[in-house]
């Protein structure tokens, strides 16, 4: 029965451009779907956990404009890919996971394992609902459409082949532009003269139409976490990485107009927005502008709207005040140490990979990586921003190698962050693939460290033992070296040939409050 169910369930996957599935299976049912899916040419990738799988398939996801596929268990298996949704969800990553579940007709007698899986994922997701025999394959389709539509999310399905299932999700429907709105914003472009652009990860979908629409404009333009790739940073306008913060406060105090194109509300700090300039935001879909005051938003089409509105603004700005502006606050990043400083890491790193895709974990070393990684390639930095989760970026590593094969990737991550997923470095060399991780190793929680204050916890609350990752990763198949200054990183960069490797880069930490005091005050 639920081999009968898996094949039009596979079937409406490759429909949907679906290539891969990432997961760790259970029984029974997963291995059906496994089993069908590569019937019809579609890979199954192992991961050793569950949230690591969903992070790897919505990675892949992001990077080949498919939704990326996951499969689990029931009970802990859909329990354990908790985190892995709300980073889908939050960053605005297209992931479908299909779970295994106890199924209604034993319901009355099976106690284990048995949960409310659908009403446990409805939270974390666009829309979760049960998978049964009632037209599974265009059940798959709405979904897997559903997952990617803007913005892109999880979309959960529990596998029950005892039941007909929920009817298709539907779409959202198609943005309608306000003429009244339409007409106040022209206004207020047409009397700009010192406007502030700012690019969020909407627009990051719209990266031709986007370019094309700010390329001839003389005003700053930041960019956000997320976005980061979507304007190049050799454009004399670029203006550096928006996060909500203090470090683009002065830039942001000038101007007369602060045009958000794309910007999502999951993307800056949960801070007060005390930027006094009127607001305007130009989004392809409805968005909750709570955070951001009283702006106008303008929903409608990148390339219908969005160039002729920015094409009004008369900016009186000096040529290249955008990337003076970014050299003075990446200037201010700089602090003298004794040992190996992360800014030497990610400087080092990205002249020996300098083609490299990047993919960046939460934690202090994120503040340095993301100003001082430079790019003029769209979709070449994957971070979670919108859940700011550790443990993302050795998956997401592992996703991004497999969605563009033949480029290299690198990944940043700190100590903690890649302890908390250190069994997939075994999953990056099975697979044989060209992924440089980086560990900026202090032996601590440093961010975290940085905000305690006294009487919460002292050091048994964010200080680790050491621990030799490059030791770990030999053990697991991939080759490890440890670094402690940037000559000897250099040459450990320059030596390794394609394919897997880790680099422990022993740092000094003592920058690090420098450069939070300059970015978020």
């Amino acid at each position: 029965m639920t081999r009968d169910l898996a094949l039009p369930l596979v079937r409406g996957l490759r429909a949907a451009g679906v290539e891969k599935i990432f997961g760790m299976p259970g029984g029974g049912p997963n291995l059906d779907m496994i089993g069908c899916a590569e019937e019809v040419g579609i890979d199954f990738v192992l991961a050793h956990g569950e949230t690591a799988a969903c992070i790897m398939a919505a990675s892949y996801g992001r990077l080949t404009g498919t939704p990326g596929v996951a499969v689990v268990t029931r009970g802990p298996g859909l329990t354990s890919a908790g985190n892995g949704l709300a980073q889908a969800t939050l960053d605005r990553f297209p992931l479908l996971l299909i779970s295994d579940t106890v199924s209604q007709a034993n319901a009355g007698r099976v106690a284990h394992q048995r949960l409310d899986q659908v009403g446990a994922a409805a939270p974390l997701t666009k829309w979760s609902g049960t998978l049964g025999v009632g037209d599974p394959e265009a059940v798959v389709n709405a979904a897997a459409a559903l997952a990617t539509a803007a913005p892109a999310g999880a979309v959960h399905l529990a596998f029950d082949p005892t039941v007909a299932g929920d009817p298709a999700p539907e779409l959202p429907m198609p943005a309608v532009v306000d003429d009244a709105v339409l007409e106040r914003v022209r206004r207020r472009c047409d009397s700009a003269r010192r406007p502030v652009v700012i690019v969020g990860l909407d627009a990051a979908r719209h990266v031709m139409g986007v370019r094309a629409a700010l390329e001839s404009m003389n005003c700053p333009i930041l960019v956000t976490y997320e976005a980061k790739g979507t304007i190049p940073e050799s454009w004399p306008s670029y203006a550096g990485v928006f996060t909500g913060a203090v470090v683009e406060r002065p830039l942001l105090d000038q101007a007369d107009l602060i045009i958000a194109l794309g910007l999502d509300p999951v993307e800056p700090l949960p801070g007060p927005w005390s930027n006094k300039a009127p607001m305007v935001m130009l989004h392809s879909h409805p968005i909750d502008a709570a955070y951001f005051g009283e702006p106008e938003v303008v929903v409608g089409s990148y390339d219908e709207q969005f160039k002729d509105l920015l094409g009004r603004c008369h900016s009186e700005w000096p040529p290249r005040a955008g990337r003076e502006t970014c050299d003075r606050d990446v200037a201010r990043l700089e602090y003298p140490t004794q040992g190996l400083s992360p800014h030497e890491v990610v400087r080092t790193t990205r002249k020996a990979r300098g083609d490299a895709l990047l993919t960046v974990d939460a934690g202090a070393h994120m503040l340095v990586a993301m100003p001082l990684w430079e790019t003029d390639d769209a979709d070449s930095v994957l971070i979670s921003n919108g859940l700011a989760t550790m443990g993302f970026s050795l998956p997401a590593a592992i996703g991004a190698a497999l969605a563009r094969p033949g480029q290299r990737v690198v990944c940043f991550v700190g100590d903690g962050g890649l302890a908390m997923v250190l069994a997939e470095l075994e999953t990056l060399a099975r697979l044989r693939l060209d992924v440089t991780v980086v560990v900026l190793n202090d032996e601590a929680l440093t961010l975290i460290r940085l905000k305690q204050k006294q009487n919460q916890g002292g050091d048994m609350a964010v200080v680790y033992g050491a621990m030799d990752f490059a030791a770990v990763a030999c053990g697991m198949g991939v080759p490890g070296s440890t670094v402690d200054d940037a000559e000897s990183l250099r040459v450990t960069l320059d030596a390794a040939g394609p394919g897997p490797s880790l680099v422990d880069a022993r740092i000094d930490p003592s920058g690090y409050a420098h450069v939070m005091r300059v970015t978020r005050g």
